[in-house]
């Protein structure tokens, strides 16, 4: 019993170490709004805080092709949420910029976005919506998804406002996206 408790413990400080020491490649682009910004992990961070999956798409075409990426990390929607945005709106533009990387070669991988814990949880039933669209959205285009709102569901002290993250939020995050993708 206790040779699988060390060996087990040993994984986890192994895998906290290799993600607290490391970044991800410079060779992943990881487009989003504030939360993407504020996140030490991505090399390529094309993280701009307050903005919508519209704003999103409109820079994407400057920012990811053409610019030797193998994988782009999309996660948007945070923003499209808290403003009342159509999430059949931020779907499109999510489903546009996985057509983009696409035709540049390079992989789409959709995330989830995280829960929104601020006004005592009111916005939580509208993330579960476009997160379900995420999903379908996924599954439809044959794409990899990161599920950062179960890794941070029920840990509303990972969020410093409700909605941005704090450290061990973001290492939640890097664990759930290592599950989905070897970004390094």
């Amino acid at each position: 019993m206790r040779t699988v408790l060390k060996v087990s413990v040993s994984l986890i400080v192994f895998v906290l170490a290799a993600v607290l020491l490391n970044h991800a490649s410079a060779r992943v682009a990881f487009m989003g709004d504030s939360i993407t910004e504020g996140w030490a992990f991505p090399r390529a961070n094309f993280g701009i805080y307050g903005q919508t999956t519209a704003q999103m798409l409109a820079r994407f075409p400057a920012q990811v092709p053409n610019r030797n990426f193998r994988a782009v990390v999309i996660l948007g929607g945070t923003n499209d949420t808290l403003l009342g945005i159509d999430p059949a709106v931020t779907i499109a533009n999510l489903s546009r910029m996985v057509d983009l990387a696409r035709a540049a070669g390079i992989e789409p991988i959709l995330a989830e976005i995280p829960p929104i814990y601020r006004e005592r949880g009111r916005f939580l039933p509208a993330v579960q919506r476009l997160n379900a669209s995420i999903v379908g959205l996924a599954s439809a285009k044959q794409v990899k998804l990161a599920d950062y709102y179960d890794a941070l569901l029920n840990h509303p002290a990972c969020f410093s406002d409700g909605t941005h993250l704090k450290r061990r939020g973001y290492l939640r995050m890097e664990l759930a996206l290592l599950r989905t993708e070897n970004v390094y």
